[in-house]
């Protein structure tokens, strides 16, 4: 199966139209941090469905039900628009065919992305497994303990999770509404499949217990929103499937329940670009960051992303980019973790990681046995000092409005504990809450 991506050029990627959806100055006044608008604009979306329509490909929606997008048969083409990254997802089995659905692209001033596939950066996990909750041991300089004690929990605040997925009946979450969508490979529709939460491996239910389960969570209080992107047995993931996903998380935006809410998005992924062809390297990086940079100057949106896995001087993309806050690993003892990445970014924009959350032997959910019993475990890597970094911003942007999106990160940033360790291992130090939120000299 071939596939690309079509992403709307940036100069155009304010094109508007007048039927598209505002935010009004109410929202505005409490701290909403998005603008509920999707990129593509009427004229642009109806030439480009006449054009590939005519070359016999077939539009599948986000929305519709699985049974009326259903191919014939995996042979099949269609494309699917996503309205509010400003992008297209288009599939075909015909290699010609997939080449001549490029042209009305290029007429319009698209960007075309080849759908890679890439592989994950596994994290490190004991061997033993726990059947009781054990007590959370987050230092005091982490200020966990304290937000809890005055009430601050996250509560009014929305972190999306891109992983493979959580598992909603684990008793971290069962007290929890999950909005869930899991992404499938290419399996003749690139459909969302509206199911309860699950996740075969246990990765994405860590992230999630971290950030939000309700005892061993950072921030309990916050609300959950997974896409499952990630296949638990090979941790491979495709651009089109993340791109899915981030639509699909915009678009609940507009949902009278998420308008007013700051939005935090938790990635613990990250590919390294030297393991992309060559051929697809240059075109990937700039789609991939307009993508980011989407989520951050359209909707307001703080997405904090792992830097890696593969130790001092590599590091993994989309965590380097400037848009993203990158985080790294840090023991208990304030140690930077051997495996954590760092370096100079590949951008010019200075060393990575930005700051540094605590990633090794973190103690989280991890899925159910035979008899529903809930199993926990700990885990090391990037993977999981991420969702701590996610968990201690939404516990900012609860106790205060202002903080969401950029003025989010910076004040993450500014109440980082100095650590002695160098920066292009830790950043700016290690994320914490401060109660009185007043920020380093």
């Amino acid at each position: 199966m071939h596939s690309f991506i079509a992403l709307v050029k940036k100069p155009n990627s304010q094109t508007i139209n007048s039927g598209t959806l505002s935010v009004d100055d109410k929202q505005q006044s409490q701290g909403g941090s998005n603008k509920l608008f999707p990129k593509l604009a009427n004229a642009l979306t109806q030439k480009i469905t006449e054009a590939l329509s005519v070359l016999g490909f077939k539009q599948v929606t986000l929305e519709a039900p699985i049974d009326e997008q259903a191919l014939d048969n995996e042979q099949g083409s269609n494309f699917m628009p996503l309205n509010y990254l400003g992008a297209y997802v288009v599939n075909s089995s015909d290699s010609k065919k997939i080449k001549e659905a490029q042209k009305p692209f290029d007429e319009l001033e698209y960007d075309i992305i080849n759908d890679v596939q890439f592989s994950l950066s596994k994290p490190t996990s004991s061997e033993r497994v726990y059947r009781r909750r054990r007590q959370i041991a987050w230092s005091a300089e982490s200020g966990i303990h304290q937000a809890h004690s005055n009430g601050i929990t996250g509560k009014g605040v929305l972190v999306g999770v891109l992983d493979t997925g959580c598992d909603a009946d684990h008793i971290q979450f069962r007290q929890k509404g999950i909005d869930f969508r899991y992404v499938p490979p290419y399996s003749g529709v690139d459909n969302l499949r509206a199911v309860r939460g699950f996740d075969v491996g246990g990765h994405g239910t860590h992230v999630c217990g971290i950030v939000a389960g309700q005892h061993v969570g950072v921030a309990p209080g916050a609300d959950l929103m997974v896409a499952s992107v990630i296949e638990s047995d090979t941790y491979q993931t495709s651009l089109s499937r993340i791109s899915i996903a981030l639509d699909w998380m915009l678009s609940q935006f507009k949902s009278e329940k998420n308008r007013s809410k700051p939005v935090i998005v938790n990635m613990s992924l990250g590919f390294a670009p030297e393991h992309i062809p060559k051929s697809d390297r240059a075109t990937l990086m700039v789609g991939i960051q307009d993508l980011i940079s989407t989520l951050v100057e359209d909707f307001d949106v703080l997405p904090v992303v792992a830097i890696g896995n593969d130790g001092p001087g590599k590091m993994r993309a989309p965590g380097y980019f400037p848009e993203t806050l990158s985080v790294g690993a840090v023991d208990f003892n304030h140690e930077p973790a051997w495996f954590s990445s760092g370096g100079l970014s590949p951008t010019g924009e200075g060393t990575q990681p930005d700051i540094a959350g605590y990633g090794v032997n973190i103690f989280s959910s991890l899925e159910r046995d035979k008899d529903n019993r809930s199993l926990y475990k700990h885990m090391s890597g990037t993977s999981m000092a991420t969702p701590y970094v996610a968990g201690i911003a939404a516990l900012y942007a609860s106790a205060d409005a202002k903080f969401y999106g950029e003025a989010l990160r910076r004040h993450l940033l500014n109440t980082a504990l100095p650590l002695q360790a160098p920066a292009d291992r830790i950043g700016a130090g290690l994320a914490r809450f401060t109660e009185d939120g007043n920020e380093n000299p």
